[in-house]
């Protein structure tokens, strides 16, 4: 599989991801591309050679079970081998549905807050997503390089567009804990129904008695 359709293999999947998590289908490239070294260094199970379709570098037990392999680790600025697992899957597509989830954490709350492409790579970095220090500037290179932005760019026909302002407004929520799902971002000129704004006036009276 040539660079092209690596890259079309994950933006199709990734431009719809953006509809449900807001997350920048060109940080979503970038990541399989780094993760995977472009498809080539998906982890394989060595007794069997079946691949885990793990396109992200994500470790533990997924769908199909687990895959160990020793893999590269930055540690005190040193790179040293480890034995680890990685989650295995039956196909990409649910590697990639998993990745999106998996970014829904609170840990990556900033990835899916951010404004630009860079500052969810520099999120993705301090979050610890990857041991490697670099990571953030190596995903950056990458959208620059194969002009993977332009999967961020969306026609009136695409993924439903907001103001900036209310896009601010809706990330800073979701930032401050007062949205807890970023299916909110879609439903940003829809009328929050009573028990979703009951929610958010609770949870701005939590915060104020936290205050000393």
């Amino acid at each position: 599989m040539d660079a092209q359709a690596f890259i079309q293999l994950v933006a199709d999947h990734a431009r719809k991801t953006y509809l449900s998590y807001r997350i920048f289908p060109s940080i979503i490239i970038a990541q399989a591309i780094l993760e995977s070294g472009w498809g080539k260094k998906v982890p394989v199970e060595p007794a069997t050679g079946t691949s885990s379709y793990n396109l992200f570098g994500i470790k533990g037990t997924g769908p199909a079970g687990s895959v160990t392999i020793e893999s590269k680790e930055v540690e005190n600025g040193k790179t040293v081998i480890r034995t680890s697992q990685f989650r295995a899957y039956e196909n990409y597509q649910q590697s990639m549905e998993d990745h999106a989830q998996f970014l829904s954490k609170p840990a990556y709350k900033n990835v899916l807050a951010a404004a630009t492409p860079a500052q969810a790579a520099q999120a993705l970095e301090e979050a610890g997503y990857a041991t490697d220090p670099a990571y953030a500037e190596k995903l950056t290179r990458l959208i620059q390089t194969y002009n993977l932005s332009q999967y961020d760019q969306f026609t009136s026909e695409g993924p439903q567009t907001f103001p900036p302002w209310k896009l601010e407004l809706g990330n800073r929520a979701l930032q401050e804990g007062f949205l807890t799902s970023t299916e909110w971002l879609n439903k940003l000129d829809e009328p929050m129904p009573v028990w979703a704004v009951l929610a958010v006036a609770l949870r701005l009276l939590d915060k104020q008695r936290e205050k000393p």
